[in-house]
């Protein structure tokens, strides 16, 4: 069996050789991020069934995904998610319930053939991979798009570092080389952003029969000013406490909807992101030369670091890789887990579609030297 090429294998092996060893090679990766892994779900859910039913589909989809609070979670925050992916999903709907976009064909992940581009010929070691989100019809110049969906947690206004980092991004040259394989005639992508919520539930503070808040001090006292009116703010150096409560998830909701209305290009974009074919030529280029790369890594076993401020901060593996923890002899290390599958972000890759070669561009042009990599070296200590 061939390995998977996908967008972020290559990224990882781009941005530092040794981190690709530890996510893709050894398959070593830390715990996600459970609640940011489980909120990108439910909106990918959720959209997927305004897309292709209606807003209440949309809702249920989010209510089943959060029916049930597990033991180890906090009910009151497991509350507040569904709340906000409620209202989030409801101010989606809102905000492009006029757009000219109609569904044509949900999430599909895809195995292609990977080619060299001068000569046809197709590796003998790596197929690319990768999910598709979808392909939307745009009424709007009658066009077919990529549909890019991201549930983000960073500036996505006009003027955005990200729009401007998309104009030079791999993934979505990738993903429009694979429609078009896959029989889509794509012209264009479209990146459908939803970014998460910055503002928080907040304190609500009691109030008695007339409407004042209630202060108390270290007794639990009722604390009043000189003029026998009851003081309306705490004091720690006194001891004195506003009394608050928890703000209740619709009340939640209501604050979240509020501001969506005011501000909802804060929230919710989209924005077309138009590939050209020299772009898409270099994007093939790009995969071939990754690849071979990556081959001459395995039969060398030489996994050199990209170390700098730029990559080491941010990497999972920063302390394991200062360490020198060698997984021949070294336990798995605390908060990491050893993975079948590289490529979660696949699923089951059974079902996936494939583009089958044609007889003339069948036979692989690569030596057997260069195929003998797939043996594996996940077991070498580096």
């Amino acid at each position: 069996m061939k390995q998977l090429l996908t967008h972020s294998a290559q990224d990882a092996f781009k941005t530092c050789r040794r981190r690709y060893w530890f996510a893709y090679v050894i398959r070593l990766r830390r715990a996600l991020d459970a609640k940011a892994l489980r909120m990108g779900i439910a909106w990918h859910l959720a959209r997927e069934a305004l897309m292709t039913t209606n807003l209440e589909a949309a809702v249920g989809a989010i209510r089943t995904e959060y029916g049930f609070c597990p033991e180890e979670y906090d009910q009151y925050d497991w509350d507040i998610e569904r709340e906000t992916l409620i209202r989030l999903v409801c101010g989606y709907h809102w905000r492009w319930q006029t757009d000219t976009l109609r569904h044509v064909a949900t999430e599909q992940p895809f195995v292609l053939p990977l080619r060299n581009p001068e000569t046809g010929g197709r590796s003998t070691v790596f197929d690319l991979a990768g999910k598709i989100d979808g392909i939307e019809h745009v009424l709007e110049g009658d066009r077919l798009a990529v549909a890019e969906a991201k549930f983000l947690g960073e500036d996505i206004g006009p003027d955005a570092t990200l729009w401007k980092r998309l104009r030079v991004d791999a993934q979505i040259s990738t993903y429009m080389i694979a429609a078009r394989e896959l029989g889509h005639d794509v012209s264009t992508v479209m990146y459908d952003v939803v970014r998460k919520p910055t503002i928080r539930p907040e304190s609500i503070p009691y109030t008695d029969d007339n409407g004042f808040k209630i202060v108390t001090d270290s007794d639990n006292m009722r604390v009043f000013n000189a003029n026998g009116k009851p003081r309306q703010t705490g004091d720690k150096k006194k001891g004195w406490t506003l009394q608050t409560r928890q703000m209740l998830p619709d009340e939640w909701g209501e604050k979240l909807n509020a501001d969506i209305a005011v501000r909802p290009d804060y929230y919710y974009a989209r924005v077309e992101i138009p590939r050209l074919d020299d772009e898409l030529d270099e994007c093939r280029r790009e995969w071939w030369e990754i690849q071979q790369a990556i081959r001459e890594a395995q039969r060398t076993n030489r996994w050199y670091r990209t170390c700098n401020r730029n990559t080491c901060p941010f990497c999972p593996y920063f302390d394991l890789c200062t360490s020198k923890w060698n997984p021949a002899v070294d336990p798995v290390p605390e908060g990491f887990q050893i993975i079948d599958n590289p490529h979660p972000e696949l699923g089951d890759t059974s079902n996936a579609a494939v583009s089958t070669p044609s007889s003339a561009t069948e036979s692989s042009t690569e030596s057997s030297t260069e195929s003998s990599t797939e043996s594996s070296t996940e077991t070498a200590a580096v």
